[in-house]
């Protein structure tokens, strides 16, 4: 099968059929925008429109990240023995990745959250892309996409284990 951002998107179950099941109730609205967005990436992706699949998959990826360590806040104080919470006008994708892979790296093997997303995600900016090799963006979208659906599948997962 050939690497096109369509046919990944058909082989990701989880961008497709996505389970938000792991965000709490209080998150409704977090949950709400993923979903719009999941749909959105999935159609972008479809039509092979690699910066609109990078812009949105960071996005998603970021705001992923976000509402899960939103919730399982109460479970990362416990573990640093102090209070711990989210700002999102001072926090970004790279804080969000940093404290994910500190915090749970360790119950989730199977998954690898690289600081390279960030710079994949960064290509939003004219700038960045300008600098980068050409078909940068061809590879971003497609590590965004398949990094997104196993994200997705595994805290699916967890939060049907999790506390």
């Amino acid at each position: 099968m050939t690497d096109t951002l369509r046919s990944i998107c058909e082989q990701s179950i989880h961008l497709n059929n996505p389970r938000l099941d792991f965000l709490p109730a209080n998150l409704a609205r977090n949950k709400e925008i993923i979903l719009r967005d999941l749909r959105e990436l999935v159609a972008v992706a479809s039509s092979e429109h690699e910066k609109a699949c990078t812009i949105l998959a960071g996005s998603i990826l970021e705001a992923t990240l976000f509402s899960f360590l939103q919730w399982q806040a109460p479970q990362i104080s416990a573990r640093r023995g102090d209070s711990f919470s989210l700002d999102p006008r001072k926090q970004n994708l790279q804080d969000y990745l940093s404290i994910f892979n500190r915090y749970f790296a360790s119950e989730f093997p199977n998954l690898q959250l690289p600081n390279g997303l960030v710079d994949c995600r960064d290509l939003v900016h004219f700038n960045r892309e300008l600098s980068a090799p050409p078909g940068e963006c061809k590879r971003a979208a497609r590590t965004l996409l398949r990094t997104l659906d196993a994200l997705l599948g595994e805290l699916a997962r967890f939060g049907s284990v999790g506390p």
